[in-house]
């Protein structure tokens, strides 16, 4: 086909995608069009001529990642899955409708071909430098031959002025990552108007002061952009922004450049000019050509060809019982069997945030693909270990393990994201408690993907002390409980915290493990239950027949529930252990019914340096739940305690009285 028959070619499929855009969002009644329009000649020509994929499966390991940031403009992907062959056109009739496979925005799991959840703006580019640093540590560890890719990601004004995608751009920078390459469709149009009422920004600039590669080209051209993207494909030292110049709802009759356009259904009456202006029947719709789909996949047969030759050479590699043990371990995620895990003697005052740094030390030279990294705070995440075993990752340590953040939570969250979309790899982040409200639109996003990541939280409550109610998480314990799917971990003691960050890593699921600051005596397991019934959610710690009292409580407030059992000589007091509520919401209702006991008649307790509300689901409405209902005090972690009465004392006191 000689190229001025196939430029043609391309424009007509490129015209029969902006109808059936415009067809999919106004038979929907809902969703947007104008933005769509816009990134429509990149996505094609990237798509057709350089995006490296099985056609007959969308999880094929070694693939090119194309993350859609801007997720508004679903639309677009769901038309081009549909010119892949992964969805078809009565997909493309049920946009945004109850249980499509075309939801308003893309989400992971569902679609195929879509690799991230994207809907909330900015947190794809975060994503896609994920997937980006997974590709080049995978790519050290098993070679050229295994991992060996692209990563792509399509963002625009809104993505770009979320502080998530700046803190994002700047670590893809700082850490080279050459193979990833971002397209900007620049088209001065938001919902509320044109860019320049909210924002002067040169980016080509702050791309450039980021270490990025960048290259500007008329978005509208396909020349321009392939030349681009091969410019990018070559560079070998950063990062490539393509910042594509476009106009909103380009090729429409009367709106092109209105930014009217950008949320909503075109009117009818456009439709059918906009169709007419594209040489096409404007009393057509939904209208897919064989034609088109057959020229748009020409190029499988030779695609198929490549991944078999990968899967061959896979097979063979495997024969390899190190690469196997290797390849074994990155696709299933188990802790290996021969790791040793440390254990702790009781009496032994031990902060549980030093836990982690035992545990992730012990795994780290038998797990190859454990991966992670602190906003900033390795010592006192206790990471520092970690970080000096397995180096930090950059661009003279494609090996590295380690990930020096800086003080950027929520970019820290979304990367991570990033590399458990991307597969193949074990990873953490960890901050303070606190900053996890930094973090949280990542850990939502996190959760609704089911995502396999784990975050450590340390100082984990008031007892951080001096520096606070800034630093002291009060809200944060109940507001991470609320997050749905989010697995959420509060260990009691050392050997407890054990247990809890060996299930973090096991259970493959988005997790949370909250740690203290202050040091928390080792409990002596033949007095109480075991640790190892973590793995129920909750149980009783400590028990008593016939109880008159069920004290209910988690982490270091476990404690103080267990001396006042002790204080309380003349009563019979239960100690329950809520280590986690989601796990044991998860327990049967025979189990569940032996913790909250339905037949219980006597006063029900909860006690925890947090807020209140939410114990009410154990202790009733005629229970006693003792915390803190406001922000913290700045003063040593034992007085801010004796201040809001989280003392042996003033429990006992509380007790008394209600009891009365």
């Amino acid at each position: 086909m000689s190229t001025s028959v196939l430029a043609d070619t391309d424009q007509k499929s490129i015209d029969i995608l902006k109808a059936i855009i415009m067809d999919t969002v106004r038979n929907a009644n809902s969703g947007h069009t104008g933005g769509p329009l816009s990134s429509l000649d990149f996505t094609y020509v990237l798509f057709k001529d350089f995006l490296s994929f099985d056609p007959d499966d969308p999880n094929w390991f070694n693939r090119d990642r194309f993350v859609m940031s801007i997720g508004h403009e679903s639309a677009l992907l769901y038309s081009m899955l549909a010119l892949v062959g992964w969805l078809g056109i009565d997909d493309l009739k049920k946009f945004r409708q109850l249980g499509s496979l075309t939801p308003g925005h893309p989400e992971r799991g569902l679609t195929p071909g879509v690799e991230a959840t994207t809907g909330p703006l900015g947190q794809g580019v975060g994503n896609a430098v994920g997937m980006a640093v997974s590709e080049s540590i995978l790519n050290k560890l098993f070679g050229n031959d295994i991992v060996n890719h692209y990563t792509y990601v399509l963002h625009g004004d809104g993505d770009i002025q979320e502080p998530i995608a700046q803190g994002s751009i700047a670590l893809a920078g700082h850490w080279k990552l050459h193979k990833l390459i971002a397209y900007y469709d620049s088209n001065d149009a938001q919902i509320s108007g044109k860019v320049s009422r909210s924002d002067s920004t040169d980016y080509a600039l702050m791309y450039k002061s980021h270490g990025w590669s960048v290259i500007e080209v008329d978005g509208h051209n396909k020349d321009e952009i392939r030349s681009a993207i091969r410019k990018a494909q070559m560079e070998i030292e950063k990062p490539t922004v393509i910042i594509g110049h476009t106009k909103m709802a380009n090729g429409c009759a009367t709106m092109e450049g209105d930014h009217n356009t950008h949320g909503a259904p075109l009117p009818h009456d456009e439709i059918a000019n906009t169709k007419k202006k594209l040489g096409l029947d404007p009393n057509s719709f939904f209208n897919l050509p064989n034609e088109i789909v057959e020229e748009f996949q020409s190029s499988y047969d030779f695609a198929r060809s490549e991944v078999q030759a990968w899967n061959n050479n896979l097979s063979a590699r495997y024969q390899d019982k190190v690469f196997k043990e290797k390849w074994d371990l990155a696709m299933n995620g188990d802790i290996p069997d021969n790791v040793e895990f440390p254990n702790y003697e009781v009496g032994e005052a031990i902060a549980t945030r030093k836990v982690w740094g035992a545990v992730i030390e012990a795994m780290a030279p038998y797990m190859p693909t454990l991966v992670g990294g602190s906003a900033d705070l390795e010592p006192s995440n206790v990471t520092s270990g970690f970080a000096e075993m397995v180096k930090d990752f950059g661009p003279s340590m494609r090996s590295g393990r380690n990930f020096a953040y800086g003080v950027r939570e929520f970019p820290m969250g979304a990367i991570n994201n990033g590399i458990a979309q991307h597969g193949g790899m074990k990873v953490f982040g960890a901050t303070f408690f606190v900053f996890s409200d930094y973090e949280r639109p990542a850990l939502r996003l996190r959760a609704l993907q089911n995502l396999d990541a784990v975050s450590e939280y340390t100082h984990d409550s008031i007892y951080v002390g001096e520096d606070g109610p800034t630093h002291q998480p009060i809200e944060h314990l109940m507001a991470c409980r609320s997050i749905p799917n989010l697995l959420v971990l509060r260990p009691a003691d050392a050997n407890e915290a054990v247990h809890a960050i060996k299930m973090s890593f096991s259970l493959k699921r988005p997790s949370i493990v909250l740690l203290s600051r202050q040091g928390l005596p080792v409990l002596n397991r033949e007095e109480y239950a075991s640790s190892s019934q973590v793995e129920k959610g909750g149980y009783i710690i400590s028990d008593a027949d016939s109880p008159d009292i069920i004290i209910y409580s988690s982490g270091s407030e476990i404690h103080l529930a267990l001396d006042a059992k002790k204080a309380l000589d003349k009563f019979k007091v239960r100690v329950i252990n809520m280590f986690s509520w989601e796990l044991f919401d998860e327990q049967s209702a025979e189990y569940k019914n032996t913790i909250f006991d339905l037949s219980f008649k006597g006063l029900r307790v909860s006690i925890e340096a947090g807020i209140t509300m939410g114990w009410e689901r154990f202790t009733g409405l005629e229970g006693l739940n003792i915390g803190i209902n406001s922000f913290g005090e700045s003063a040593p972690g034992k007085d801010v305690a004796n201040h809001f009465g989280l003392n042996s004392e003033s429990v006992i006191e509380k007790i008394l009285e209600k009891l009365i």
